[in-house]
């Protein structure tokens, strides 16, 4: 159960004043925006207040160039205490500005629900529109989670809009037939088809390191084109989601594999020699038994280390290191192209002979 900020702590506020030139007409509107992308709110004219953090004066300072590079006027700086208002009034504004923003979404979240239950029962809900409606939750979620980032004194319509979103979650779930629903089937031959794990929650333990994150990044790329990853604490689960790396999971540790290792079996990815020796290096460093040996080991496990000390977030981690495993799987699949044509000229050359 969340509770509110206490009021009663100091607290240290980042300001934005501003004055906008006439022209562009549009910049205005672009401004505003922006603000509000930011979660910011007006406490007087042309006057935009955020808590103080690191990031809220960055994006204040990018957005201050801005204004500036247009002709206007902009100051930011960091105050204490905002003369002619209160900490408690300025924190019900943006406690009032997130429940407008939470009560629009679960609106909109309302109405899809009830759209998918008509057109359930009226025996309308075709493939097409399924998937439509898969899109919209999709985008849906992406802009509840924009305003709970923002959600800096956790508002009261906060668990209303997330409860609006797993209602819909759930009434498209049941409205899909078997195959669609089907998160564990298996293909004739004994692989996991890929195709049943499309648009699919996943939930692993906070704090990812190697296993983990390699194992979110092959499902980002190879298994679920659109994934919605959670990361919870100890006891905690995410109804309809699929475990991983997780104590008793179907996708974890099996035998000497690591869960990387579990998943290129069980999807039938491990014919990808670029795929395979990536489990090879996460699997010497998550288990440390140098069954493998590989010299990557040493590197990519600094990499990480390192990343998880400076990305404290998961999120983040898990996007950074993507951009790590990309590139590590570009260079061996490339390495594995050219062994596998130098071997192939050496086999014509000795028929030659």
């Amino acid at each position: 159960m969340t509770t509110k900020a206490s009021t009663t702590v100091a607290q240290q506020w980042i300001l934005l004043i501003h004055q906008l030139p006439p022209k562009p007409t549009n910049l205005r509107v672009r401004t505003w925006r922006k603000l509000q992308k930011l979660g910011a709110v007006a406490i007087k004219n042309s006057v935009y207040v955020l808590p103080a953090s690191e990031k809220a004066h960055e994006d204040f300072q990018w957005l201050k160039q801005e204004i500036e590079s247009t002709g206007g006027e902009a100051a930011v700086f960091r105050a204490d205490s905002v003369e002619g208002t209160t900490d408690e009034e300025i924190i019900a504004a943006f406690r009032k500005a997130r429940d407008e923003e939470f009560a629009a979404l679960s609106a909109e979240f309302d109405g899809l629900t009830g759209a998918i239950r008509e057109q359930s029962r009226g025996k309308h809900l075709s493939a097409g529109r399924l998937s439509s409606h898969e899109g919209e939750i999709d985008k849906l979620h992406s802009e509840l989670e924009r305003v709970a980032a923002n959600d800096f004194f956790n508002a009261d319509g906060r668990n209303v809009a997330f409860s609006a979103f797993e209602r819909c979650q759930k009434v498209l779930r049941s409205a899909q037939g078997p195959a669609e629903k089907a998160s564990l089937s298996q293909t004739k031959g004994g692989t996991l088809a890929v195709a049943k794990y499309q648009g699919q929650r996943w939930v692993t333990r906070r704090n990812l390191h190697i296993d983990r994150l390699a194992s979110a990044w092959l499902i980002k790329q190879f298994i679920d084109k659109r994934p919605r990853f959670y990361f919870v604490g100890e006891g905690e689960t995410v109804e309809g989601a699929i475990p991983f790396d997780t104590f008793g999971a179907k996708f974890t540790h099996h035998g000497e594999d690591c869960t990387f290792e579990t998943m290129l079996k069980q999807f039938g990815l491990a014919e990808s020699k670029g795929l395979r020796e990536i489990g090879e290096i996460v699997h010497d460093i998550d288990l440390k038994d140098e069954k493998f040996h590989r010299l990557e080991a040493v590197g990519l496990n600094a990499i990480i280390d390192g990343l998880s000390k400076v990305l404290r977030d998961d999120r983040k981690l898990l996007q950074q290191t993507s951009v790590v495993f990309d590139g590590l799987y570009a260079l061996l699949s490339q390495a594995s192209e050219k062994k596998s044509e130098a071997k192939t000229r050496k086999r014509r050359r000795s028929k030659t002979k």
